[in-house]
């Protein structure tokens, strides 16, 4: 690619060149430890397969205060429906669209691939002591920050390169915690005809970024169509593959009445009209010899997932959408003789967290289902003063002649995970233009790109 700036293209493109879904990390550490070997930097890849690069500042600059770049090597791997690629094995496949580069319906993973291909770049710009942090599995549990040794953050400055719209400077970030449920079904034979769906069409997209959106979630319609089918017997459920995307297609299989069942889908798809994209039902007529989700049983799974919250919950300023707590309802599977059922939760504050998981606890309770909540990773808090916040602004508004806004992301960030272990941090989170993040639309701003890495540059150079 003969993008600009050409150095951090060339770094996300050999990047894009790895598999790196959260949990396969271990050959894009390899890659990262040897590139910072090969440029002369004292590196460490520790138990997790966290990468820290010790980058020593440019002649003339060692009395600098010490800076951390931070970001995190893994992805989300989305696709869509027609996709025959293998995130185990397959690169991702760049495509250059006018100022927009995505891939070949696939999650581009310019989050977080842009912001380590970032830090690889500004390595070789002018700067002080500088040292480069890339986490393992911020994705999905963020082990890779929680594990990090908290000697790794000694320093003042923490930027982190993980936000995703440029001219926001994020200050503080959603504190999560993740509710695993398992409902239990009975089973009974059943040989006959029975029916196949295929639910596709919506957007999905990030459950932190764009929860407060227009979205539709498929693990909603779904159990919309086996509520309306009072009569249906569950054989199969698939719906959702990450917790922190929206589902936006699901397969589902049961026996039932064919007029009930339409009438369930027009329904669905009447109710659904609104949302972002267009729901796209495909029903096959199938048979089945094996065992059935009792009627019953059937019955009482949709009404479960009907009555879990998913989408914004409270607002901190309602106009702007801005949020104080959400939920994104986002996998459910039949397993042998359970549903499992993940649903993220975000809020702004702890005070919040109990509260709002007990709305969801009840809900267990009262459809007989076991749970626990898993993965917790805590908020990022304000820092009221800041005089590295300051200088950044400062740079920005000699450049663009225009204010940079300060925000408060519902998006999860490891800067949370980093502020506990060293609460004299000054942290600032900043990026390009990303769209459609952990989705198969997911796209990056090429000028976007530039612009941000040239006030990275100039920061890095007045600190």
């Amino acid at each position: 690619m003969n993008l600009e700036p050409k150095k951090v293209f060339d770094y996300f493109e050999k990047l894009s060149q790895i598999p790196r879904e959260s949990g396969n990390e271990k050959a894009v550490s390899d890659f990262l430890k040897k590139f910072g070997e090969d440029a002369g930097y004292e590196v460490y890849q520790d138990d997790s397969l966290n990468i820290i690069m010790e980058v020593p500042a440019t002649k003339g600059m060692e009395d600098r205060e010490k800076v951390i770049l931070q970001g995190h090597m893994d992805m989300v791997c989305e696709k869509g429906k027609d996709s025959d690629h293998n995130f185990a094995t397959d690169p991702i496949e760049l495509i250059v669209d006018g100022d927009k580069l995505h891939a070949n319906e696939t999650t581009l993973g310019a989050d977080d691939g842009i912001g380590v291909a970032m830090a690889m770049a500004l390595a070789e710009e002018e700067h002080g002591p500088l040292k480069i942090i890339v986490t393992v599995s911020e994705e999905t549990d963020m082990h890779g920050a929680k594990d990090l040794e908290a000697k790794y953050l000694e320093g003042k400055y923490l930027i982190n390169i993980d936000s995703e719209e440029e001219g926001i400077l994020t200050v503080s970030s959603a504190g999560g915690k993740l509710l695993h449920s398992k409902l239990k079904v009975e089973r009974e034979d059943y040989s006959g005809e029975a029916y196949a769906l295929k639910l596709h069409g919506f957007l999905g997209g990030h459950s932190g970024m764009e929860i407060a959106n227009n979205k539709g979630n498929m693990i909603k319609v779904i159990a919309e169509i086996l509520n309306k089918v009072d009569d249906a017997k569950l054989i199969s459920l698939d719906c959702g593959t990450k917790q922190n995307a929206i589902p936006r297609e699901g397969k589902v299989s049961l026996v039932c009445d064919e007029d009930k069942l339409k009438d369930a889908i027009e329904f669905a798809k009447d109710k659904f009209k609104g949302v972002e994209g267009e729901l796209i039902i495909e029903c096959e007529k199938i048979s089945h010899e094996g065992k059935v989700v009792t009627a019953e049983d059937t019955v009482k799974l949709a009404k479960y997932l009907l009555e879990l919250p998913t989408g914004p919950h409270t607002f901190i300023d309602e106009a702007k959408k801005v949020l104080e707590s959400s939920s994104n309802l986002a996998i459910a599977k039949l397993l042998d003789d359970t549903v499992d059922v993940f649903v993220s939760l975000r809020f702004a504050s702890s005070s919040l967290s109990e509260d709002f998981g007990n709305i969801y606890m009840d809900i267990v309770k009262k459809f007989g289902a076991e749970a626990e909540f898993e993965n917790p990773y805590p908020e990022w808090e304000y820092k009221k003063e800041s005089h590295f916040r300051e200088i950044v602004k400062d740079i920005y508004k000699e450049m663009k002649g225009e204010e940079m806004e300060e925000e408060f992301t519902h998006g999860g960030l490891e800067c949370g995970v980093f502020f506990e272990k060293n609460r004299d941090l000054d942290i600032i989170s900043i990026g390009p233009d990303i769209r459609g993040a952990h989705s198969q639309k997911e796209n990056l701003s090429i000028s976007s790109t530039k612009r941000v890495y040239d006030h990275l540059v100039k920061v890095l150079k007045a600190l």
